[in-house]
């Protein structure tokens, strides 16, 4: 997910940078662009204004698209936040029956021991 949301980053911000390259004018000499500028020449302005506007509607899907990263993010977030508090809850109730379990246990062992000695007792006794 986090991949998803830096990928949509980069993609928006790539297409943001050549919007910018074709609406200045300005061209990377070491960009591909660059290079196919330098041997077939300059693009009509017709096609430069086509292109520019494929990369607006480009934009500004990217831009939707992150937008939609971003809430799904943070729809994410909220949920693991619920499910850490989720377990949090459970494993405290889970201790203190587990606790309370054992304290059960050690007061019945108890019992049994001291009937055990109080029986022993009295054999000793009647001896």
């Amino acid at each position: 997910m986090q991949y998803d949301l830096e990928m949509a980053a980069q993609d928006l911000a790539s297409k943001k940078q050549q919007c910018e390259e074709l609406a200045t004018g300005t061209v990377r000499t070491f960009s591909l662009k660059g290079m196919t500028t330098k041997l077939f020449g300059q693009e009509t302005p017709e096609q430069r204004e086509a292109r520019i506007k494929v990369l607006e509607e480009q934009i500004s899907e990217g831009e939707q698209q992150l937008k939609s990263k971003n809430l799904e993010g943070r729809e994410f977030v909220k949920n693991a936040w619920a499910d850490i508090e989720r377990f949090k809850e459970q494993k405290n109730r889970d201790l203190k029956e587990a606790l309370i379990s054992y304290a059960v246990m050690q007061i019945s062992m108890c019992k049994k021991g001291i009937q055990v000695w109080t029986n022993a007792k009295e054999c000793f006794s009647k001896m």
